[in-house]
């Protein structure tokens, strides 16, 4: 007992000696003139006098503590350090040996979270090193300063107190960080590399405990703003700074630089240093919170909304660094948290991987997309998962077929020796065909052990469909051997509704009867079916669906009303939504067949509207078609005189039931309308994902199934073999005979 004693007495004196000899380091330097022309030592004494007092006052308490150190409030032993540091008269290098001071107290762990006055400690800590003021002297100095600021933030996180801190001060520490990053711009290379592998350091300690916060019972709902008023009752940091610390990094994705371009003018060009940077933090914070982000609404709501969005945005624009990094982070939300991803993952497959591998322009970002795709397929479950997600939807993209139908053209050998594309192609078609007979092989040794059942299952099994199901809305079946009849049953609607499409398209008349004659829509015909055709069909001729919904037939108009039903405008501004709608098809020349679409238009967006703005659905009427008008106007040149914005506000004077519409309203809608016209081409090929595309996509989430996370069956594998078995064959045989001609020949000769 008496050597513990010893040994608790010897370490209460180490701490004494090593807090006297960083007192009397501090009170060194500030003492010391830097040169021949600074202050005088009576100058000093009287410009830090209190500085100084307040350390000569910790030093004549050091070697008598009244008790433990670890008993101490911490703030007694810290607050002199953080004087000098917040003190604007001070050296730089005397604020460097302030924050080492600091640094060491933290790293030798004099306090923990259970000491009197942690928490408050450590809060001062925070706002100490945030404001620290520097005396203006040389760059190396200030350097050092800022290096030293660095390795206390760290050392801050790092503290087993740090659990005690308040979210506004996590945040003011990585924002501290990330001002150092910024600072360091133009003053060299380390620096400012310190400073990112800091921030990097900060994301992973602050994230790594997101798996570890409780999940409130009032969190459920994906509306819910608990997450925002959630605080842990110890009075630490929670989820609510890690929201806005997620916020603050796909923000820096839309950092913008300023360049000169070849005539001269300035450009607003994406920082590509700035982004890489956002999504290697990013990258960090999905790998350690994993599907934690998915117990948490809001954060959960950032990932889905704002994330996804800029890397789809930058997705197929960018250099083959970002796409790559791109694809990384989308690799690791597709394993953590794709069963709330769904729409948004077939989104970056449509935009970004399959449009960059089809783009026959830039090599090297080509390469990296068709990596990027071929990283997807090395993953066990994805191939099927692709196909019962998107390829089994008559709403989705067929996912795995177009990637197996990419990787077999990029396969297809030219006039010339094979090329690293090809030879990335081949090996995709090859991890393709290994995943699809793996899963086979695994389910037969897992599976039944009865042979005859077995080979009964390989056996082709053609779908037959006998009546009509509402298979827009229809939910998967629970039962295993049920859920696979019923995903080969929509694969097989999918494709005759590809076949309906081409005959609509040619004749109207015989694309409603193919549609009734293989029970895709109902008999007698429900609109609604037919009005889901329309809607989401691709492929079909939008200037045939804008004459069909125009007609005055009865059939016709109850069609055009459930038609507008399968949008959802609610939180939509008028002026996005009417776009959403133009897009679905080509407005007819006829004004009384524009007035019945305006007219349903109306009155599901003024249903859908929280705001009390319209006074009914027939100022929106009103307004909508002073939209189009506007649209003509500004984006048709033939006319010369274009609207003003006054003009275009006193046009829409009193429409309000009498009353006017807020100017600043009207002035918004002006500005949008001027800016980006209304898309009224015929046209049904690609689209581009703009931001009406993505509102509708994110409303589109709140009613759409989510993402089926399922199991391999024999029947589906082999009707997903099927799908691309032709193509790949061809692809396969010619790759194999390019590759072997040039050792042909060369046994010939």
């Amino acid at each position: 007992m008496d050597r513990i004693a010893v040994r608790a007495k010897r370490k209460e004196l180490g701490i004494s000696c090593m807090l006297n000899t960083e007192v009397g380091a501090v009170l060194a330097v500030i003492r010391r003139p830097l040169s021949e022309s600074y202050l005088s030592p009576q100058e000093t004494d009287h410009c830090d006098s209190s500085v100084q007092q307040s350390l000569k006052s910790l030093r004549a308490l050091i070697f008598n503590p009244q008790q433990d150190w670890r008993t101490i409030d911490p703030s007694v032993y810290l607050s002199p350090f953080l004087e000098v540091i917040q003190s604007d008269e001070i050296p730089a290098s005397a604020t460097a040996v302030a924050l080492s001071s600091i640094l060491k107290i933290l790293k030798i762990e004099i306090f923990d979270e259970k000491t009197p006055g942690a928490k408050d400690a450590m809060n001062s800590i925070v706002s100490g090193i945030t404001s620290c003021r520097l005396e203006k002297t040389d760059l190396v100095s200030e350097d050092a300063v800022m290096m030293r600021i660095l390795q206390v933030l760290t050392g801050i996180m790092k503290h087993p107190s740090s659990e005690l801190l308040e979210d506004q001060a996590v945040c003011t520490i990585v924002n501290t960080c990330f001002q150092v990053v910024q600072q360091s711009t133009g003053r060299g290379d380390l620096l400012q590399r310190n400073g990112r592998y800091t921030m990097h350091e900060l994301i992973q300690i602050i994230f790594s405990r997101l798996p570890d916060f409780e999940v409130r019972g009032d969190e459920g709902g994906e509306d819910s703003e608990s997450d925002t008023d959630e605080i842990d009752m110890s009075g630490g940091y929670g989820i609510r700074c890690c929201i806005d610390i997620f916020h603050f990094l796909c923000s820096l994705l839309n950092v913008v630089e300023v360049v000169e371009n070849l005539e001269g003018t300035n450009v607003h060009t994406a920082d590509e240093d700035v982004q890489i940077f956002a999504l290697v933090l990013i990258n960090s914070a999905i790998e350690l919170s994993g599907d934690a982000i998915g117990q948490h609404p809001k954060l959960l709501r950032m990932v889905q909304d704002d994330l996804f969005h800029h890397l789809i945005h930058y997705g197929a624009s960018s250099s083959p660094l970002v796409l790559s990094m791109i694809c990384s982070c989308i690799l690791n939300i597709y394993h953590f948290l794709r069963k709330f991803m769904r729409l948004q993952l077939e989104a970056f497959f449509s935009f970004v991987l399959l449009r960059v591998t089809a783009f026959t322009g830039f090599l090297p970002l080509q390469e990296v997309a068709l990596e990027g795709l071929i990283n997807f397929c090395r993953q066990p479950a994805f191939i099927v998962e692709a196909y019962v997600n998107y390829d089994c939807d008559p709403m989705c993209r067929n996912i795995f077929e177009e990637t197996g139908k990419v990787l077999c053209r990029h396969t297809f050998p030219t006039s010339g020796p094979l090329t690293s594309i090809q030879i990335q192609a081949f090996e995709g078609l090859v991890i393709l065909i290994h995943n699809i007979a793996d899963n086979m092989d695994r389910e037969e040794d897992e599976g039944n052990e009865e042979d005859d059942n077995n080979s009964n299952v390989i056996k082709p099994s053609p779908v037959e469909i006998h009546e009509y199901i509402p298979f827009w809305i229809d939910k998967p079946k629970e039962d295993f051997e049920t859920w696979v009849d019923h995903i080969r049953v929509r694969k097989a609607q999918k494709r005759k509704l590809a076949i309906a499409a081409n005959h609509f398209n040619r004749d109207e008349k015989k694309g409603l009867e193919y549609l009734k004659y293989n029970y895709l829509v109902s008999d007698p015909l429900d609109p609604m079916a037919l009005a889901s055709f329309f809607r989401f069909t691709p492929g079909l001729d939008k200037t045939m669906i804008g004459d069909y919904l125009g007609d005055p037939d009865e059939l016709h108009l109850s069609v055009l009303r459930s038609f507008t039903h399968t949008f959802e405008f609610t939180g939509m501004n008028l002026d996005t939504a009417l776009r959403t709608f133009l897009e679905s098809f080509r407005l007819p020349g006829e004004s009384q067949k524009i007035e019945r679409m305006i007219e349903a238009f109306s009155e599901r967006f003024y249903d859908q509207q929280s705001s009390d703005i319209f006074a009914s659905k027939d100022t929106v009427h009103i307004l909508c078609y002073s939209l189009i008008m506007l649209n003509t106007d500004q984006h048709n040149p033939q006319v010369r005189r274009k609207m003003t914005e006054d003009e275009f506000i006193r046009n829409n004077r009193a429409i309000n039931a009498g009353n006017d519409l807020p100017k600043e309203y009207l002035s918004e809608l002006f500005q949008s309308i001027a800016t980006n016209a209304f898309a009224l081409s015929t046209h049904s090929g690609p689209v581009e994902m703009n931001p009406n595309r993505w509102i509708e996509l994110m409303n589109r989430t709140k009613t759409t199934q989510p993402f089926s996370l399922c199991q391999f069956d024999r029947r589906i594998g082999r009707d997903m073999f099927a799908t691309i078995a032709e193509l790949l064959s061809m692809a396969l045989k010619t790759f194999l005979m390019s590759s072997l001609l040039p050792f042909v020949n060369s046994q010939r000769c």
